[in-house]
């Protein structure tokens, strides 16, 4: 059964303007440090903005948003060895994860010249 499903989309221009790349302590806040290390590897804006749409997409298929205790560092989005994206959820998401029944995430990120976008379903 579906739980939640979450859309969002992130701006490369946004991005750039408040400097992502550069900023380790926007990296640090957002980012687990083995996304950091992959970013670090590929070195690709469209990669922050996909991780951080997939993200706030979690946020609404949990219907959570961003409050006290939700740390978006706590949503780790990894990738199978053939590159399929998958999440790994820590703290207080993982809790609220736990207690609405979800087992299983499906995730789909795409990129065009301008934004990322992410589509996630959450269910049970």
């Amino acid at each position: 059964m579906i739980i939640g499903i979450g859309c969002d989309v992130t701006d490369f221009k946004i991005a750039k303007e408040l400097n992502w790349e550069k900023d380790e302590k926007f990296l640090i806040r957002v980012f687990s440090p083995r996304e950091i290390e992959s970013y670090k590897n590929q070195n690709r804006l469209s990669y922050l903005t996909g991780r951080f749409a997939v993200k706030e997409a979690v946020l609404k298929c949990l219907g959570t948003g961003m409050h006290d205790g939700i740390s978006l560092n706590n949503i780790e989005i990894l990738q199978s060895e053939f590159g399929k994206p998958k999440i790994e959820l820590k703290g207080e998401i993982r809790n609220i994860s736990q207690g609405l029944g979800i087992n299983k995430w499906h995730i789909s990120i795409s990129h065009s010249t301008t934004c990322s976008i992410a589509y996630v379903i959450a269910e049970n």
